[in-house]
């Protein structure tokens, strides 16, 4: 009986003193929590225990940390409570690309010796899109850093209409340009994607006709920026794969899936683990290049972000076929002005475009006083060819005839057709003499052609019109016939 009564007394003491520890915890948990309610409320943050994660730092001291904001920077890999590692994450913020906006940022304030700063970002951060805040304040003489993170993965889907939204105004920005620069588009896109915490690198790469792959955007960081990348068609890269297959390609773990079959092999740039997803470019029936999004760390992108990704894509293609619109447009632009300013025959610049060059040259010459010659020609003969071998032949002479003439001028003199069989030459900067030479040459080419010339020539600078000009190199021209048919006459 005895035993009983002193196992009874032991066992009430043990309660007891249970009871007493555990008010007393109860008590420092209130005080603790009432402390720290009061602390966060004068950084205006409302204590959510269940659904913040939440980090205090007084004058560089960790003193508060939950498992909610623990479990968040595991998904990092970064043990948040290591001095050491913090140090190393500051140090070198490119090795943390999921989160280096928000580290240079904080950085960036510290080296600035801002005392109070506040910063929000929203990041993917392993398929959670976590809302991170940065708090920094002097209260009673101590400096607190407070890092705050929420899970709002919730609102993804609020995110895919909001960088849509964004992304249509770029849009509508780029094509209201003359011209789109994919260097320009490409980067405003990323910083878009990278804003919202969806990527860290983001290229876009084009197929060119000898078979590279030419990256006119890839941004690693903005210090790493890549943009002009080209791949050689023997290089069988994750890119090649993609464009070649025609597919779609989502890799989880870069480091863990090198080989893509068929010889294809990631190409390893950097010795981080990646996530990726590729999207080939095809329009028009083809493959003609692909977009990469690539996020440092292990399967980051979640089913929303690669949804988001699909259509990211798509405005990527309405640009690349509106830029090919536009080089159309171009190409028809100069089809049309060769057909404005040069003969459809010959190849010869047209009349009206030689009154234009001939007119700025004559006023080059009397504001410079340099010399500029023109030539007048015309075929010998040419209507007794036409009526004798036809204007079929008498065409193919005319064409053979410029042909010549371009092949013995200089690129920056002009051959001009200026109505039927004749031709006008003109040669800036060029002395009488040195014309002389020139026509002397084009003569004994055309000889070998069997085709026979008559031409005047005179140095333009002394003339006070273009009609002037004309008159006098027309009538030189009209000489050196009839001296030609008088030798020829001489000679019968």
């Amino acid at each position: 009986m005895v035993w009983f009564v002193v196992f009874l007394i032991s066992m009430v003491t043990i309660l007891t003193i249970f009871f007493v520890l555990l008010k007393r915890r109860l008590r420092d948990k209130i005080e603790s929590e009432a402390f720290l309610n009061k602390l966060l409320a004068g950084f205006g943050i409302v204590l959510d225990t269940e659904k913040l994660g939440i980090s205090i730092w007084i004058d560089n001291d960790l003193t508060y940390i939950n498992s909610i904001l623990l479990e968040h920077s595991n998904l990092l890999g970064i043990d948040i409570k290591s001095r050491k590692e913090l140090d190393e994450l500051f140090a070198h913020p490119e090795k943390y690309l999921v989160i280096y906006d928000v580290i240079t940022e904080i950085k960036k304030r510290r080296e600035a010796n801002v005392q109070e700063y506040y910063g929000s970002w929203r990041k993917e951060i392993g398929q959670k899109y976590i809302e991170i805040k940065y708090i920094r304040r002097f209260l009673d003489g101590k400096q607190y850093v407070v890092l705050t993170t929420r899970d709002v993965s919730h609102e993804l889907s609020n995110l895919e209409t909001t960088i849509l939204a964004e992304l249509n105004e770029i849009f509508e920005e780029e094509i209201s340009k003359e011209s789109i620069s994919l260097y320009e588009f490409g980067d405003r896109i990323r910083t878009i994607l990278n804003k919202h915490g969806l990527v860290d690198i983001f290229g876009v790469g084009l197929l060119r006709t000898n078979g590279e792959i030419y990256f006119p955007y890839f941004k690693y960081a903005d210090e790493d920026d890549r943009s002009g990348l080209v791949m050689s068609p023997s290089e069988k890269t994750m890119s090649r794969y993609i464009i070649d297959k025609g597919l779609k390609l989502h890799i989880k773990s870069a480091l863990k899936q090198q080989d893509l079959g068929d010889g294809y092999r990631l190409k390893k740039i950097r010795g981080e683990d990646f996530t990726i997803y590729g999207v080939p470019i095809i329009f028009r029936g083809q493959t003609r290049g692909v977009i990469l999004f690539e996020k440092q760390g292990t399967e980051q992108f979640s089913n929303a972000t690669l949804a988001v990704f699909d259509k990211v894509a798509h405005f990527i293609f309405l640009a690349l076929r509106f830029i090919d619109i536009l080089e159309e447009l171009e190409d028809e632009k100069k089809k049309l002005l060769e057909v404005s300013i040069k003969d459809y025959l010959t190849g010869a610049y047209s009349r009206l475009f030689l009154e234009q060059f001939l007119e700025k040259e004559l006023s080059k010459c009397k504001r410079t006083n340099s010399k500029t010659a023109v030539a007048f020609l015309d075929v010998n003969e040419f209507k007794r060819i036409n009526d004798t071998y036809g204007h079929v032949y008498g065409d193919k002479i005319l064409k053979t005839l410029v042909e010549v003439i371009y092949k013995n001028i200089r690129i920056m003199d002009l051959v001009a057709r200026y109505g039927g069989d004749e031709f006008v030459i003109v040669l800036p900067e060029t002395t009488p003499e040195n014309a002389g030479l020139v026509m002397k040459r084009i003569v004994e080419a055309l000889g070998e052609k069997n085709i026979s010339i008559s031409y005047g020539m005179i140095e333009i600078s002394e003339f006070a019109t273009i009609e002037d000009i004309y008159k006098e190199v027309d009538r030189r021209m009209y000489e050196m016939k009839k001296k030609s048919k008088q030798e020829n006459s001489a000679e019968d």
